[in-house]
């Protein structure tokens, strides 16, 4: 072997910080194959032949590999032996298509009836599986014309035996819910679909709820600006779709209620499908669903405590734990803010130490476009998972306002929570839950231990073309963005679409202007208002010829992007553009400013860059009678504008190819088609175009806590079989590696007097920093697993105390007297007890106190008492309250019959509500809390 001083030193550096990261994370798995490189400028070469000291030394660390199996591993006999058990099912279905095929519409819908009888013939819902699945195939392929493959049905079985199916990015996870969906709303008790944003519910409840209004079945959509009597509709409906927020804080709001009218689930359906489960039931489980009621903030602390924040300096007065998401003040700092406020920090009376701590907090861990943004007057949450703006969402224990004084707002009122449940708990209460998503096996063991849902991973229907270069990784930011870019203008240049994954809403405008500077176009989804509304249609089209797209991480998720962009989704788009625009959307709708679905959303209309051609008049005359025929004559009722929603609805059905009568809505479809066939004679082309380049090309810009959510960037290209490539440009002051270690190797770096633009990319780099990402997935995992520990906790006393407020609800008059009888009698059983003695003589006049303190209309005798035994005492107790309820009853009830029984209820619910919203533990903790007693313990 050649001598050391044989090396570059670009191998040498390569090698040392590749050792120091494998013994800094663990080691990595050794690397089975040369993967093709991206050259730049300064290329470096790691040659594995070589074995002389510190590589002697790495080629041990390297090949150390963990004895223990994979999750993944472990399941995959069991995952083998249910899909040839599925594989032999789905073969039956098959069987079935061509008897289908001679079905009337008529009677294929009324396969729903004959299924319905059937059940309750004693017909169970597994002995039916295989002709449901077949009719709802053949549904979707009359109303959709999308066809379910074989491994679609493998799927849908997989989640109607409570189980979580892993399918990879496009291979149709929409169209499988409609499956389940169907096969379990037979019972009549629905079937709720899950998805993560309100868009997607949208879209899905439209689309493919047209199979199952075709098949006979209702379908509902819950919206956050839905009306209580909607709300209950949808909740009624046989399928309803709406996001997990939607269905998490309508459950808290239905155990607040204080009639039934003011409820909206009425029942407890069987059957709850999740879509992207590892967004919902893992990354958003670490957060708590809170409802709060307001209370009066001290702003001028607060924004006290913000100017004095901005002259502490860090190192000198606090210290900052990233990892832990904390800050220590040093006693310097106290010594100084007690200074400045003139008196202690922990003043009991007068407390300053929260509103300096948070004040520190806002500044040194919370940066705006990064863990919020600011609209107007708002300081609004962004979802670090999705990108999204988690909207009604506050953070908690007065750090919200901390950061509305950091910003210079108006500071907003302090929360106090009456009500919490997390998802674990909400998720635990449908008796037949099951999920499907991208990624999951990674997180089998968490999905089986908390959910009790195995993962079944589902083979793709074609395999995956797609490759994943390994990460390239900079010594700093500025030099991995300027590489990054490089790489992006050399391959827009040759017209290949490119999807640029970015981690905050700054870092996307960053590299989008970036971008502009150098004259490429990108279009950016973000939280961003402005950017988000219409994130799933820009997301669709990023496969076009030369599309450059920057969006967070997460933009766009569980929508497909086709190569050569959608033809379809364009018309749709543009179609609804031009009805807009003839005037056929209501813009005065009242309260409807700044809603989705009202007027207000004109502002999001695509531009005409975004379409592929101009239209022709042709199609330019068939919007227009399109319009017409929508808007009317003014002789019918209906006729005019539409809210916006209502008219998206009508576009999405004219869309499809479900049997319509509707005049207007065969006027939209006439239109759409002739739009989509001028659109497709110039996307269609592209697509061959984008594949002979390479297909799809996603860039990260830095790894994420989850290797899930990288996984999920990654799966956006190469969707059922077509080509494509992923690479993520990393740097050591990217805050994964930056909290969790990297440090040390920058040290190294700086040591070998490594340039800025020198790159390190092997296969050993990567798996080390894989390394460094497991360590914050099990950091954060923990973390899932105390509030999941917490909650069990609470979830009795929740469930105990939700199910006396629901027997409130749903009682008579009687019941309620009867109730409220037995209240009385429990309060004067504790108050008895306290005026006898031991000896058992009854201190009259004491109890005749108390006992015409809490009824005051009483007949109670002292002296009678005096010379009671305690039973005697209690009975006569006992009939001298009854009396005195009824007889408030009926003087109440003189005034207006069955009042009583209406404030008894109203008492008795807010007396509950009250308690329990006081009750010590009630607020679960926080992801910030746990992060500090997780570094308090690990300091202890």
């Amino acid at each position: 072997a050649p001598s050391m001083t044989h090396l570059s030193r670009g191998t040498a550096v390569v090698v040392l910080l590749t050792a120091a990261l494998a013994s800094a994370f663990g080691p990595a798995s050794p690397a089975t194959s040369a993967a093709t490189r991206w050259r730049p400028r300064r290329e470096l070469r790691l040659k594995t032949t070589l074995r002389m000291g510190v590589l002697d030394s790495l080629t041990n660390v390297v090949q150390t590999v963990s004895n223990e199996q994979s999750e993944e591993d472990n399941l995959a006999p069991e995952n083998a032996r249910l899909l040839e058990t599925y594989r032999r099912r789905a073969e039956r279905i098959n069987g079935m298509e061509a008897e289908l095929e001679k079905l009337s519409d008529a009677a294929l819908r009324a396969k729903t009836a004959e299924f319905r009888q059937r059940l309750a013939a004693g017909t169970s819902l597994d002995d039916m599986l295989e002709e449901a699945f077949a009719v709802v195939r053949e549904a979707a392929w009359r109303v959709l014309e999308m066809r379910h493959y074989d491994v679609q049905l493998i799927a849908g079985m997989v989640l109607n035996d409570r189980r979580l199916a892993e399918m990879a990015t496009g291979e149709g996870k929409t169209l499988v819910a409609t499956l389940p969906t169907y096969l379990n709303a037979l019972e009549g008790q629905g079937s709720l679909v899950v998805t993560a944003n309100e868009y997607l519910a949208r879209r899905d409840a439209e689309t493919v709820g047209q199979v199952h209004r075709f098949l006979g079945l209702s379908v509902g959509l819950v919206q956050a600006e839905m009306e209580t009597e909607d709300r209950r509709d949808a909740y009624d409906a046989d399928v309803t779709y709406l996001t997990n927020a939607e269905l998490g804080f309508d459950f808290l709001r239905d155990n607040l209620a204080l009639t039934s009218d003011g409820t909206v689930q009425l029942r407890q359906p069987s059957f709850c499908l999740v879509d992207e489960a590892d967004s919902i039931l893992i990354d958003e489980a670490r957060t708590p669903l809170i409802i709060s009621k307001q209370v009066e903030a001290p702003k001028d602390k607060y924004e006290i405590a913000a100017q004095l924040a901005t002259v502490l300096k860090q190192g000198t007065h606090y210290e900052v734990d990233e990892k832990g998401q904390q800050i220590t003040i040093t006693d310097t700092g106290f010594r100084d803010a007690e200074r400045v406020v003139g008196k202690s920090l922990f003043d009991p009376n007068d407390p300053w130490a929260p509103f300096v701590m948070n004040a520190i907090k806002a500044k040194a861990l919370f940066e705006a476009d990064v863990q919020y943004i600011v609209k107007g007057n708002e300081v609004a949450i962004v979802d670090t998972f999705t990108g999204r703006v988690m909207e009604g969402r506050r953070y908690s224990d007065g750090l919200h306002q901390s950061i509305e004084a950091k910003e210079g707002i108006v500071v907003g009122t302090e929360s106090q929570v009456i009500a919490t449940v997390t998802y674990q708990s909400l998720f635990r209460t449908f008796s037949k839950l099951c999920g499907m998503t991208g990624t999951a096996m990674s997180d089998a063991k968490e999905f089986r231990k908390v959910y009790g849902l195995p993962v079944t991973s589902i083979p793709t229907a074609l395999p995956v073309a797609r490759r994943d270069y390994p990460d390239v990784v900079f010594k700093t930011k500025e030099a991995k963005v300027n590489a990054m870019l490089n790489e992006v203008a050399r391959v827009h240049e040759a017209g290949r679409p490119v999807l640029i994954g970015t981690t905050s809403v700054q870092d996307s405008e960053e590299i989008a202007g970036a971008l502009s500077d150098r004259g490429i176009l990108a279009r950016v989804l973000n939280a961003r208002p402005e950017n988000c509304d219409r994130e799933g249609e820009v997301i669709s089209q990023a496969g076009r010829i030369g599309a450059v797209t920057v969006a967070t991480n997460m933009a766009g998720r569980g929508t497909d992007i086709l190569l050569g962009g959608s033809a379809a989704v364009m018309a749709k788009l543009r179609i609804r553009d031009g009805l807009v625009s003839a005037g056929c959307v209501d813009e005065s709708a009242e309260g409807t400013e700044g809603i989705e679905g009202s007027a207000a959303m004109k502002v999001s209309l695509m531009d005409d860059s975004f379409f592929p051609a101009p239209l022709s008049p042709n199609a330019e005359g068939g919007i227009a009678t399109a319009a017409a025929a929508l808007l009317g004559d003014g002789s019918d009722g209906e006729d005019g504008p539409l809210p916006l929603l209502e008219l998206e609805e009508l576009v999405s059905i004219a869309a499809e190819k479900a049997p319509i009568s509707d005049p207007a809505v065969l006027a939209i479809r006439a239109a759409y088609d002739t739009i989509k066939a001028e659109f497709a004679a110039v996307v269609d082309p592209e697509k061959e175009a984008v594949r002979k380049l390479g297909g799809l090309y996603v860039v990260g810009t830095e790894r994420h806590e989850s290797s899930r959510i990288d996984d999920q960037l990654r799966g956006r290209s190469g969707r059922q079989g077509d080509p494509g490539a992923s690479r993520f440009f990393l740097s050591l002051d990217d805050k994964t590696l930056r909290t969790f270690g990297a440090d040390r190797l920058k040290s190294i770096m700086d040591s070998f007097r490594v340039s800025d633009d020198m790159p390190l990319e092997a296969k050993m780099v990567t798996d080390a920093i894989d390394k460094v990402q497991n360590k914050v997935e099990e950091y954060y995992s923990e973390i899932r697993e105390q509030v999941f520990t917490f909650d069990e906790v609470l979830s009795t006393q929740r469930d105990n105390i939700y199910t006396r407020r629901v027997n409130l609800l749903a009682a008579s008059d009687d019941d309620i007297l009867s109730t409220f009888k037995t209240y009385s009698q429990e309060t004067l059983a504790d108050i008895v007890p306290n005026y006898i003695t031991a000896e058992g003589a009854v201190n009259g006049t004491g109890l005749q106190a108390k006992v015409q303190q809490y009824f005051p209309n009483s007949a109670v005798d002292a002296a009678a008492m005096d010379n009671m035994k305690r039973p005697e005492v209690e009975a006569y107790l006992d009939a001298a309250v009854l009396k005195a309820v009824d007889d408030k009853m009926t003087a109440v009830d003189a005034w207006r019959p069955g009042q009583f029984a209406r404030v008894a209820k109203y008492l008795s619910l807010v007396q509950i509500d009250n308690n329990w919203s006081g009750a010590p533990g009630i607020s679960l903790p926080t992801p910030a809390h746990l992060c500090a007693r997780k570094h308090e313990r690990s300091h202890a």
